[in-house]
């Protein structure tokens, strides 16, 4: 995703659902490919469907998050940075996107007070 690679990512997340249509990971891989082609409310439609699959996959939180980021809907995405903070309290990502939320939207002060 990061690559923009979107027809790669089209073709794993497709063969991904066929396979395994069960698992949190098919489902993340399809939000990846909306979100690459900044479909966000899509995107956010799969993340949402990957944590309901399995709610403790930290990257399918995070995907969540980074789309109701992208339309600018900061309170929705610092809620779901805040759930994956509590449900993995050891990883990193939660705290580095809380903050980067808030530098997104110039607060600063926040941003650095975030641990």
């Amino acid at each position: 995703m990061e690559l923009g690679n979107s027809n790669e990512l089209y073709l794993m997340a497709c063969n991904l659902v066929k396979d395994y249509p069960q698992k949190a990971l098919s489902w993340f891989s399809v939000g990846c490919y909306y979100y690459c082609i900044k479909k966000y409310d899509q995107s956010r439609r799969y993340f949402s469907k990957a944590t309901n699959v399995d709610g403790n996959f930290p990257p399918a939180w995070i995907g969540y998050g980074n789309a109701y980021s992208a339309q600018d809907e900061g309170d929705q995405a610092m809620s779901i940075y805040r759930t994956a903070a509590r449900l993995f309290p050891g990883c990193h990502l939660p705290t580095l996107y809380i903050g980067m939320e808030y530098m997104r939207t110039h607060n600063y002060k926040l941003a650095e007070q975030v641990t």
